[in-house]
């Protein structure tokens, strides 16, 4: 996605009430080596690299977005490098010992560049639903699910352990407008949008005086564990 100052804040405040990344960097812990150097591919803004550091050596958390990037080196913990590049460009000078892709990449790609940048485990994390959530109408959410991750993993013969977990990962708003101004931000449907009163139906009361509004999500994910060696060779190409 491309970051801008409103998206950046919005999910920030989201993070801060939420304990999204968390959750998933509680469920990728016990999975990772001692010590490990672990890659946040498709890092964001940072929040899932943070949340990482607390299980291993060293994050490196790579974004191509220069503004997600300049964030997250405002809010940087030790051990935590932020590089902005592509990821088929930006290889380690020694192969990471995980990398982590969280809701980024089709899984073809995914998996050519963990063949060339990992030497561990990879782990994906994928959406368990089909249709995007702030859109209006049904807006697919294509090959970016876990459906479709799993298909492509049977389709190559590759191994892989599956999770699936719920995470809360609501948006508190400070007002109605800027309730609207999400939904505008995050419709992806071409034709249709969200009247004012379908917004507000889709609110509860919020958590404090600071934020009277919030959106509840509970997000269904997957979490799929790939061993790199079991990535043929031909997968990197």
């Amino acid at each position: 996605m491309f970051w801008t100052e409103e998206s950046i804040a919005f999910l920030r405040d989201a993070a801060a009430m939420n304990r999204y990344y968390e959750t998933i960097a509680e469920r990728i812990a016990p999975q990772l080596p001692k010590d490990a150097h672990v890659c946040d591919a498709g890092c964001g803004i940072g929040e899932l690299s943070l949340a990482l550091k607390p299980y291993c050596h060293h994050v490196t958390a790579v974004d191509a977005d220069a503004l997600a990037i300049k964030t997250l080196k405002a809010h940087l913990l030790e051990g935590v490098t932020a590089r902005c590049g592509d990821m088929e460009t930006l290889a380690p000078e020694k192969p990471y010992d995980a990398m982590v892709f969280c809701l980024f990449g089709r899984t073809q790609d995914t998996l050519r560049i963990a063949k060339k940048q990992c030497r561990g485990r990879i782990f994906l994390v994928k959406r368990d639903y089909s249709h995007h959530r702030f859109s209006a109408g049904k807006v697919s959410l294509g090959e970016y699910t876990a459906g479709s991750t799993e298909n492509v993993l049977r389709e190559k013969g590759i191994p892989y352990t599956v999770e699936r977990f719920t995470a809360e990962f609501g948006q508190p708003f400070r007002s109605l407008e800027a309730a609207e101004r999400f939904f505008a931000l995050y419709n992806r449907s071409e034709s249709e949008v969200l009247s004012k009163d379908e917004i507000r139906a889709r609110l509860t009361a919020g958590p404090s005086a600071e934020f009277p509004y919030y959106l509840p999500h509970k997000k269904a994910l997957c979490l799929f564990t790939i061993e790199t060696a079991a990535i043929s060779k031909e997968e990197a190409v």
